[in-house]
């Protein structure tokens, strides 16, 4: 099932290519503190983009590299790919169905997983349901979404996460059953410039996050998030965005508490 899955996306995927409007490179830094198992990375991403009147579908691939602390044989490597798809019923209510795997040299536990997403949003409500089926357990995640638009738009959101046969291996059995986090997002337009800040609260683990786009799929639980972004558009088809996060986190497997995340990215965004 996994590898008809796989080659369902990449068939999918060349087809958006040749029906895309946009393109956005991605480029990340990572560094940990504290951390047992890491020590800095480097992520990369390119999204392709098409939208119309009804259909808006999305392919995001990313690829990161991790140098790992002296007592991991090798360094990380990942490779995720997501698809995307929403369809709008009308002016006010669409659809989204979403697919992700991902390819791990090293996490056996995650490697190899899918993640399933389908969501609904009318006006300035959002609800999307996540299931994560990892090879020894799954992980259920709920989020609801409102936004407020006005002079600064702002987003309240919610995730529950419940994870299904946590104690069948050692990667996910320190982990509680049930988590709740809870997020703040806001953004502002000042002509040419985009701000926007954020942060969540409350912990959380195997977390699908930025709309499903971002999946933690190692065993580290986050417990606070932070973050603040500035974006400029050069013309209405080419615009850049730089964004700082940091983040607090333990490794759930070996108890490893105060570990420190920070990451910064940048991305160009191109529609033609």
């Amino acid at each position: 099932m996994k590898n008809i899955n796989r080659i369902v996306l990449f068939l999918i995927v060349p087809i958006s290519i040749y029906a895309k409007d946009s393109i956005k490179f991605n480029y990340d830094t990572l560094d940990f503190k504290n951390s047992k198992k890491k020590e800095d990375g480097k992520r990369y991403g390119v999204m392709i983009e098409h939208s119309d009147k009804i259909n808006h579908i999305q392919a995001y691939y990313e690829k990161t590299n991790t140098h790992t602390t002296p007592n991991i044989p090798k360094d990380l490597k990942v490779k995720k790919y997501t698809l995307k798809y929403q369809y709008k019923i009308n002016p006010k209510e669409r659809l989204s169905l979403s697919y992700s795997t991902i390819d791990d040299n090293l996490m056996k536990e995650t490697n190899g997983g899918d993640i399933y997403g389908v969501g609904y949003n009318k006006d300035n409500f959002g609800f999307t349901q996540y299931f994560s089926d990892y090879p020894h357990f799954n992980v259920y995640q709920s989020d609801l979404k409102y936004t407020i638009k006005d002079k600064i738009q702002t987003t309240f959101i919610g995730k529950y996460i419940h994870l299904e046969d946590k104690n069948s291996n050692n990667f996910s059995k320190n982990a509680k059953n049930n988590y709740f986090t809870t997020g703040l997002k806001l953004h502002k337009h000042y002509n040419k410039i985009h701000l926007g800040a954020g942060a969540f609260f409350g912990k959380r683990i195997f977390a699908v996050m930025q709309d499903g786009f971002k999946v933690q799929h190692h065993s580290m639980e986050f417990k606070e998030t932070y973050m603040v972004g500035v974006g400029y558009s050069f013309n209405k088809d080419l615009s850049s965005h730089l964004r700082y996060i940091y983040q607090k986190a333990k490794e759930v497997p070996i108890n490893n508490d105060n570990v420190k995340v920070q990451s910064v990215s940048i991305d160009l965004s191109w529609k033609f």
